[in-house]
């Protein structure tokens, strides 16, 4: 079984490190075959893709994503959204009041931030960018002594005016819904909460709504969670996700192409989509 797809991956549209290009280039030469750029809740570097692919010989093939951050009864998910270029602007309606909330948030945390000695004058909120705490972290990393991104987020965004700051995400029903009834390919991202298996039955709930996959293979997925969700993945029908949820050299989450999945998971994704 060849395993060449990297379906959750990240550029500098939302908190990922590399450019598009960047990103496909590299991916490219390490033997991935499939790809999909998830940033969040964003559609535009799907459509700069379009513009690459138009006139360089990428044999690698894109599926176009999204990952959205949703609650579901106070649970924090993450769902990832393959879809087809024709449905963007229905889908930018749904995306762009989370843009805008995410771009709030932030603007809230910088201020909180400013006084204990950071400038963010040259902190750019441009509007084609998603922002989200890892972009404060990484603006910080770079512009200060402190040695990795990890280490801005314990110290300064991990506990930091934490309720103060609390992101307000979508009800994730109803975002799953949504995107479902435009034709969809509607996944859960990595679903660590799975830790406790009696959650489960959130999963079983959504799975009513439209999803059709769930993320198996990644780096915050120990191995023997990882088993559990593919069992389940196979006794429900459902198609096997994942990816290496790359957002550059500068994290933790550096490995790209290491979480591979099974070329068929893109192939029927693509086909789903009507993408051939």
């Amino acid at each position: 079984m060849e395993r060449q797809a990297d379906l959750h991956t990240h550029s500098t549209f939302s908190d990922g490190e590399m450019s598009v290009g960047l990103l496909l280039q590299k991916a490219q030469s390490l033997g991935i075959k499939y790809i999909s750029i998830t940033d969040h809740e964003n559609t535009r570097q799907n459509e700069y893709i379009q513009e690459i692919l138009r006139y360089t010989n990428f044999e690698i093939k894109v599926i176009p994503g999204i990952e959205i951050s949703t609650d579901y009864q106070s649970q924090e998910i993450h769902i990832v959204v393959y879809y087809h270029p024709e449905e963007t602007k229905e889908i930018n309606a749904i995306l762009e009041p989370l843009r805008e909330k995410k771009l709030n948030r932030v603007k809230k945390i910088i201020k909180e931030i400013e006084p204990l000695g950071f400038n963010f004058k040259n902190f750019s909120l441009d509007n084609s960018r998603t922002f989200n705490r890892m972009c404060i972290a990484r603006y910080m990393y770079y512009n200060s002594n402190l040695k990795t991104i990890e280490e801005v987020f314990k110290k300064y965004l991990d506990n930091y005016n934490k309720e103060k700051n609390k992101s307000e995400y979508p009800n994730t029903k109803e975002i799953v819904s949504k995107l479902s009834k435009l034709n969809c390919f509607v996944g859960i991202a990595h679903p660590d909460f799975l830790k406790d298996w009696d959650k489960i039955k959130i999963i079983q709930e959504l799975i009513k709504e439209g999803i059709k996959g769930i993320e198996y293979h990644h780096p915050i997925i120990p191995d023997y969670l990882e088993t559990k969700v593919l069992n389940f993945i196979q006794e429900n029908g459902l198609i096997p996700l994942g990816g290496s949820d790359f957002h550059g050299y500068d994290t933790k989450r550096r490995e790209l192409g290491k979480y591979n999945i099974p070329n068929s998971s893109a192939e029927y994704i693509m086909k789903y989509l009507k993408l051939f």
